[in-house]
């Protein structure tokens, strides 16, 4: 599991280093609390299913492990916002580890450790007025060694 958590931060970090571009005002990893209209645009990073994908045969417990998990990037904001092109910027700060142009693409993120694109949801509105989403859902590739 060192491995997930050692994923899950860069990719907080590389969301977190880039707010600014973005444009969001919160990231939130996890949150337990909901947002006021003072925190739009946001970011919520979750954490979804976790899947063994292939188990070694090299010892009867199984490990060390290959894993996917789902982290969903869900971006919130007002209707009045182009959701999409902020979209786009999310995207690119997720997948992209040197601030540069052209955009250097790297998905290896840590050791053992990789991500891909799985799926794009939205524009949704949750049936709320004047709010948007999108979800950008990636699937965290890693090698669990330890049970």
């Amino acid at each position: 599991m060192i491995n997930r958590e050692l994923g899950l931060e860069e990719i907080y970090e590389r969301i977190k280093s880039r707010r600014a571009v973005i444009g969001v005002k919160t990231f939130k990893r996890l949150p337990t609390a909901p947002i006021q209209d003072s925190d739009m645009p946001c970011i919520f990073m979750l954490e979804e299913i976790d899947n063994v994908i292939k188990q070694t045969s090299r010892g009867n417990t199984g490990y060390p492990v290959r894993r996917v998990l789902e982290v969903i990037l869900e971006l919130v904001t007002t209707k009045d916002v182009d959701i999409k092109a902020m979209y786009r910027r999310m995207r690119q700060a997720v997948f992209s580890i040197i601030d540069s142009d052209p955009v250097v693409y790297n998905a290896r993120i840590a050791d053992n450790v990789f991500i891909n694109e799985n799926r794009t949801e939205g524009p949704v509105g949750y049936g709320l007025p004047d709010i948007l989403a999108m979800r950008l859902v990636l699937d965290l590739v890693y090698t669990d060694d330890v049970l």
